[in-house]
């Protein structure tokens, strides 16, 4: 037990002690001094706390309290000061979450729920008409943090911008920093930026403002530079904000150490006093470049005969093409290793091995992934080039999974659609197997962020007319079944226009192009016009012939960013295929690649990620390649796109 969580016992133990000597008076509701009733635990009390020395500090206040006069001040001081280390373990948790940074927060997931479970039990003590100023702003945050746990972010900025203002800068902090998690959920990350810079200016010890910095830097990583224009601004928040941007672009952009020391001085020179800081800077850089690869030799294990031989022909036509463009293709040498001839892939694998190969791309058959991640340990860095959905047993340490499977998709929708506010969803997927896996995706992901579904059809997938869905889906079929028992009634008949549901606020439709360009008009036709539809890239089968694509006008749909034209002068563009499948697979070789080299670092810091042509990359707590997509709809039946910033996790450093 440390010596300030005994300190802190003592403290408790005092207070209680005091506070039974007899009533007082609430003098002053910023005081801090020990007499105070009201005093608050400062950030340095509850940060040099570890997560276990913070949950008994919480359960020994809470215990005093019940000991005390029912709302009385001191009941409520102690109560009040349970609330707010209760909220420093919650939201240490839950920034961590969002910002996947494993460095954030070491609370495992039993200690959340007890803390969560604890925290009830706080607030169901307290009376709000008895707390002092202070004490109910604890409230307002604890109450907003709440919100922000249940996924509703919106509910989380009206609950703060009511009645908080505080005299302390330790609650401003917490203030803001829920106001930045809240345009994180809601996929604002400009402005949860922004609320970050604010609470700079409140933090005083020097740990608060490097982990202010992290999370700044993590933040950043939410947005596309490349699209956001620095511009010059008298405000000082604003004039941060550019420094922060024109930092992020500078270290994505500059490989070469001597133009990015250059870089680098010249942009402290132009930005003094900014809150990143020499220190922070030369931290992020020896990070990177401690655990960036030296390759020598690159084996890639695909199948050169057999079914996958042509998706297979694609994906190497990408690698060769992005080695042939890398300055490292004078020190790196390529090996290719047919797994198409039915030897076991842990032959093949050991073979490369043997050979010298100190990295591995692939393989990409699902059931020679599955053979790899069998094996108790992997002895270099793997990329395989498929993902192994719901695995429950843990895969060696240095296998990585780059899929690009039809799941992640629609999960990917399920975020888009939350973030755009939506929560009664109706799902349309065919009757198919991919339909199921689609359904299956999209609908536990949907609830898992608080959405609820308010009607799942299946269509059938050969079929040219949709209308019985669409109607099931709508409930028009029963309004119609109500207009014939009607007019069987009265023998005449009626004049009648359908109503549809109104529960529904979006659509998620699961289609192949055929059904894609049929879907639509018959939902508009069936009084569906208001209905926004999301889906995924499967919808298209070439970008480029508008008249083909004009009938999914208003679609919202995500791809690979170099076939959205969202990024310019990309090794995928060289690519000489039709088919947008197989350019999908060349831009999967171009970035695996790629990111050899940065697959260690990218996992060791789940923050940062990498700009592919496939989308922004990192890599998460299982090995699992995670890509942010940018979103596009069809106007005329030309792409456009919806917004400049990428949706989700973290920012192109590369």
């Amino acid at each position: 037990m440390s010596k300030l969580y005994q300190y802190i016992s003592l403290f408790i133990i005092i207070l209680f002690v005091t506070g039974c000597g007899g009533s007082s008076t609430i003098k002053d509701d910023t005081k801090t001094s020990s007499g105070s009733e009201t005093q608050i635990f400062n950030a340095a009390t509850i940060s040099a706390m570890n997560t276990d020395e913070r949950i008994n500090t919480a359960e020994k206040l809470f215990e005093s309290a019940q000991l005390q006069a029912k709302d009385s001040p001191e009941q409520n001081t102690l109560l009040s000061n349970a609330l707010l280390v209760c909220t420093q373990i919650l939201i240490d948790s839950h920034q961590a979450t969002i910002a996947r940074d494993r460095s954030l927060s070491k609370i495992s997931q039993e200690q959340y729920d007890y803390t969560l479970l604890l925290t009830r039990k706080i607030t169901a003590q307290i009376n709000t008409a008895t707390l002092s100023s202070e004490q109910r702003n604890q409230y307002i945050l604890m109450s907003a943090l709440v919100s922000l746990t249940n996924y509703q972010p919106e509910k989380t900025l009206i609950q703060l911008n009511q009645d908080f203002n505080s005299g302390l800068p330790e609650l401003w902090s917490i203030y803001h920093q829920l106001r930045a998690m809240a345009q994180f959920q809601l996929g604002q990350q400009e402005k949860a930026v922004k609320e970050l810079i604010i609470r700079h200016g409140y933090l005083s010890l020097e740990a608060e403002k490097q982990n202010n910095q992290k999370l700044i830097w993590n933040y950043l990583a939410g947005l596309n530079t490349d699209n956001i224009s620095i511009t010059s601004s008298s405000n000082d928040s604003d004039r941060i904000y550019s420094g922060w941007l024109e930092l992020a672009q500078i270290l994505r952009e500059s490989h070469d150490p001597q133009i990015l020391n250059h870089a680098i001085n010249f942009w402290l020179q132009s930005h003094p006093a900014h809150q990143a800081d020499r220190a922070f800077i030369n931290n992020i850089i020896q990070t990177r470049q401690a655990s960036i690869l030296n390759l020598k030799q690159v084996a890639v294990l695909l199948p050169l005969q057999g079914k996958l031989a042509k998706p297979a022909k694609a994906v190497l036509d990408g690698i060769i093409a992005s080695h042939y463009n890398s300055p490292l293709s004078t020190s790196l040498q390529l090996r290719f290793y047919d797994t198409g001839h039915g030897q076991p892939i842990s032959m093949t694998y050991q073979q490369a091995l043997d050979d010298g190969a100190d990295f591995v791309i692939g393989p990409l058959a699902k059931n020679n992934l599955e053979a790899l991640s069998q094996l108790n340990n992997l002895d270099i860095p793997t990329l395989a080039l498929n993902s192994l959905e719901n695995k429950q047993n843990p895969t060696p340490e240095k296998l990585f999974q780059f899929g690009l499977s039809p799941e992640s998709a629609a999960r990917m929708v399920a975020e888009k659609a939350r973030k755009d506010g939506h929560y009664y969803a109706a799902v349309m997927t065919p009757d198919s197997a991919w339909g199921k896996r689609m359904n299956k995706a999209f609908s536990s992901h949907w609830q898992k962020l608080g959405g609820a579904i308010a009607e799942r059809i299946d269509y059938q997938s050969q079929s040219h007319d949709f209308s019985d869905a669409i109607k099931a889906m709508f409930n028009i079929d029963q309004s119609e079944s109500r207009k014939k028992e009607v007019s069987r009634t009265i023998g005449q008949k009626l004049e009648f226009t359908p109503r549809r549901r109104q529960d529904i606020d979006m659509l998620f439709m699961a289609a192949l192009p055929r059904q894609a360009k049929q879907i639509p008009l018959q939902i508009i036709y069936h009084h569906g016009e208001t209905i926004p539809i999301y889906s995924t890239a499967h919808i298209v089968a070439n970008y480029h012939n508008a008249r083909q694509n004009i009938d999914m006008d208003g679609v919202n749909f995500t791809d690979m960013p170099f076939l959205l034209g969202s990024t310019d002068n990309t090794t995928s563009q060289q690519n000489t295929y039709q088919s947008t499948l197989y350019q999908r697979l060349f831009a999967m070789g171009v970035d695996s690649y790629q990111l050899a080299p940065f697959v260690n670092y990218l996992y060791k810091n789940p923050s940062e990620s990498f700009n592919g042509d496939t989308g922004q990359i990192t890599i998460n707590n299982d090995g699992h390649i995670i890509r942010t997509l940018p979103w596009a709809t069809f106007e005329q039946g030309k792409i456009k796109l919806i917004n400049t910033e990428i949706n989700q996790d973290n920012a192109s450093l590369y």
